[in-house]
């Protein structure tokens, strides 16, 4: 089995440390087993290594996120980078023909696509190793992973299964994408699945959606076409479309990670970089990559987060709108890009461990 890792996002839902180039997988703040810190694609790679999935690991990026992927990963994967962003679809067959033309992969080779910027505990990897063999047993032409929902919550998809079958996997009956809060708790009661992105099919099963849609299936040739080729998500693209899928619930951790409430119950220290919370400040979070101090005095339940980008203060269950703000102001992001080219590097290297 190969698997092949997708580097990119939008970079808008941890703003103003994430952004077009350094997504939020490469944030390096969460705690590392070494007493340090590592970023998501770290832990993730990390994890792909203990759980031996790391020997035919590739990794697909953004062209100006290559450099940042390598440095990441400690350059121990091959990384990819794509010309444009064009979705997830887009990504895995991106990877899946270079591992092709290559000679890495076959048509009947097994290829696994799963999403770099997730946290999950190790159990998580080591469930890849059933893949093939469920996919042979089930006759099915896609496998999905799931996780069962913690919360109604309205920032995941859904994956609603049949019974489970003996082998440990479900015929999935229907999806549900970003539910508001009545239709997660419905769909809670019908035993749905978080979505966790990750699938697994042959490599000749990604090939016929390719000459569905008209696409080459030459590395090549498809890369000439990048720019004029609309997003698509392997979700709406394959696995909405495809009728014989199955899923694998996975017991344990998992989580994108993708919001400022979410990231903060994972991170090391309430402080970090120059700065305090003083006084009444319960369940705020402080992270400060600039060399001026901030400081919050008295206000709980917050974030307080700075960067060459900007600041941002906000209540930690409302963070998440940043994102519609963003979407509502480009000219923050133009901003946020010429940022990034002035001082992230050095901003990165200096974020200090507490």
């Amino acid at each position: 089995m190969h698997t092949i890792l997708l580097c990119g996002g939008s970079g808008q839902r941890l703003w103003p440390l994430s952004g077009s180039i350094r997504s939020k997988m490469f944030l390096p703040l969460l705690p590392a087993p070494d007493g340090g810190t590592e970023s998501m694609i770290g832990r993730v790679c990390r994890q792909l290594g203990q759980a031996g999935l790391d020997q035919s690991l590739l990794l697909v990026a953004h062209q100006q996120q290559v450099a940042l992927t390598q440095r990441y990963t400690g350059s121990n994967h091959p990384v990819i980078g794509e010309p444009c962003k064009r979705g997830t679809f887009t990504a895995a067959a991106f990877g899946a023909l270079h591992l092709l033309a290559a000679g890495k992969a076959q048509p009947e080779d097994i290829i696994c696509i799963a999403p770099g910027d997730m946290y999950a505990d190790d159990d998580f990897f080591r469930q890849f190793h059933q893949f093939e063999a469920i996919l042979a047993d089930s006759e099915a032409e896609l496998l999905l992973l799931g996780t069962k929902p913690s919360s109604p919550s309205e920032q995941y998809g859904y994956i609603v299964p049949a019974q489970e079958d003996a082998g440990g996997y479900a015929p999935v009956l229907s999806f549900a994408e970003k539910p508001d809060t009545a239709t997660a708790l419905e769909l809670m009661r019908e035993q749905a699945l978080w979505n966790c992105g990750v699938f697994a099919a042959r490599l000749s099963f990604l090939l016929e959606h390719l000459e569905r849609l008209g696409l080459p299936a030459e590395p090549a040739a498809l890369t000439a076409r990048y720019p004029d080729l609309p997003v698509r998500s392997f979700d709406k693209e394959v696995a909405e479309h495809c009728t014989n899928a199955v899923v694998v619930s996975h017991v344990g951790e998992w989580s994108d990670l993708g919001s400022w409430d979410t990231l903060a119950d994972r991170l090391p220290s309430q402080v970090i970089g120059a700065g305090g919370l003083w006084g009444e400040c319960g369940n705020s979070q402080l992270i400060n990559e600039l060399e001026v101090p901030l400081h919050v005095i008295g206000v709980s339940g917050i974030v307080a987060i700075a960067g060459p980008e900007g600041i941002l203060i906000a209540s930690r269950k409302e963070a998440n709108l940043i994102k519609e703000i963003l979407a509502e102001n480009p000219e923050m992001e133009t901003g946020s890009k010429k940022g990034y080219l002035k001082h992230r590097m050095k901003a990165v290297r200096d974020i200090p461990d507490r």
